[in-house]
């Protein structure tokens, strides 16, 4: 299966990993600019725009964290890394998928614009992260 998953272009999947945080991060910023409704995010769970708001800025720095592991993992900018980081950067990866998968599934129970807009964004960013996540870095 490794093998499999390896035939995919790791840059590739790297841009397509990095553009499903942009989109994540885009949404989160038309929340807290008042285009999107705030309902439509986290669930509909919120009760007020700066409870919102406050979600919509801790997933920005989130996902802003997740793009730069992401252009170091995918190799898209190019760093060397010692068979110690190249063992701990795999590491964080293949441990970091489950709670991806969760956030794939979290969609599929949220709003109506969860599961139609935004399970789509986190199902691709999900299936890249696998690739990424397989890469063999030592």
């Amino acid at each position: 299966m490794l093998v499999w998953i390896r035939k995919f272009n790791l840059k590739k999947a790297g841009i397509v990993n990095v553009s499903a945080g942009l989109v994540n991060i885009l949404v989160h910023v038309f929340v807290i600019l008042k285009i999107l409704p705030f309902q439509w995010v986290n669930g509909g769970r919120t009760e007020t725009l700066e409870a919102a708001c406050q979600i919509s800025l801790n997933s920005i720095i989130a996902s802003v964290v997740g793009i730069l592991i992401t252009l170091v993992a995918s190799g898209i900018i190019s760093i060397r890394l010692n068979r110690f980081w190249g063992i701990a950067l795999t590491v964080v990866l293949v441990v970091l998928l489950p709670l991806s998968f969760i956030g794939v599934l979290q969609q599929f129970f949220g709003t109506l614009f969860e599961k139609c807009v935004m399970s789509f964004v986190a199902a691709v960013g999900f299936c890249s992260a696998v690739r990424i996540a397989f890469e063999k870095r030592w």
